[in-house]
């Protein structure tokens, strides 16, 4: 399967990555959202032009890093949600609309890659 990584997809995947190191250094999130976070970097990284042997390896870890990204901001629109009933603060009402805008975008991502890709599973 061959990727196209354009910028908007690089700097997704960097602002994400960026969003899950913070979230766990700041114990706003479980210590191990700092895994894909440095994974989704990777991912990002791998567009550099310094950076060739990684985009090898990158071009394996986008699919997996996609999905894993969009379970994992769908979990927190999920739980934002429940959050928000208890009680709505600004900060619950940011988190709620920035997970929400990250897992539309990757929803997108994700139906505009396997339209690109034929992906075989036999």
């Amino acid at each position: 399967m061959s990727i196209v990584m354009n910028k908007s997809i690089t700097i997704l995947f960097a602002i994400i990555g960026i969003y899950w190191i913070v979230s766990s250094l700041t114990q706003q999130g479980s210590p191990l959202l700092f895994i894909p976070g440095i994974l989704s970097l990777i991912v990002a990284c791998s567009q550099l032009p310094i950076t060739s042997k990684i985009n090898q390896y990158a071009e394996k870890l986008f699919l997996p890093v996609l999905l894993y990204n969009l379970v994992l901001t769908f979990y927190q629109v999920y739980f934002s949600s429940f959050a928000l009933l208890n009680r709505i603060t600004g900060i619950e009402l940011g988190i709620f609309i920035l997970n929400l805008i990250f897992t539309l975008s990757l929803i997108y991502l994700l139906l505009q890659t396997l339209r690109r890709a034929r992906i075989d599973i036999s």
